[in-house]
């Protein structure tokens, strides 16, 4: 197995689990990886772990089973991600027309249609 970039299991984690029907054990959830790309179950535990205590993952009990989901639909978590940065900006305004400038023709549709226009 190839090292993974710094944050990619977390980025992984959490789209097995959007991409999944509801609340899954870690063992369910290391089933998902393809094979050859999963992780201990140990890290797996650790990455839920953290997820759970930044609010991103609920953990609840089903019986004598830890079972998994995600807080928020992704698109939320992305477009609170997206405020943030922004946010940090010390040039709203310059960031937005960088942000802007870069989209895709169809994404530029969707973000009119989104504003109205």
């Amino acid at each position: 197995m190839s090292k993974r970039e710094r944050g990619q299991l977390r980025a992984d984690v959490l789209r097995l689990l959007w991409d999944g029907d509801g609340p899954v054990t870690a063992n369910v959830l290391l089933d998902r990886f393809p094979t050859g790309e999963r992780p201990a179950l140990t890290t797996l535990l650790t990455v839920l772990s953290r997820l759970e205590s930044e609010g991103l993952v609920a953990r609840e009990q089903q019986g004598r089973a830890s079972v998994f989901s995600v807080t928020r639909p992704q698109a939320e978590h992305f477009a609170q991600q997206m405020s943030q940065v922004l946010g940090a900006s010390g040039d709203r305004s310059a960031v937005l027309q960088q942000f802007a400038g870069a989209l895709s023709e169809h994404d530029l549709a969707v973000l009119r249609a989104a504003l109205g226009d």
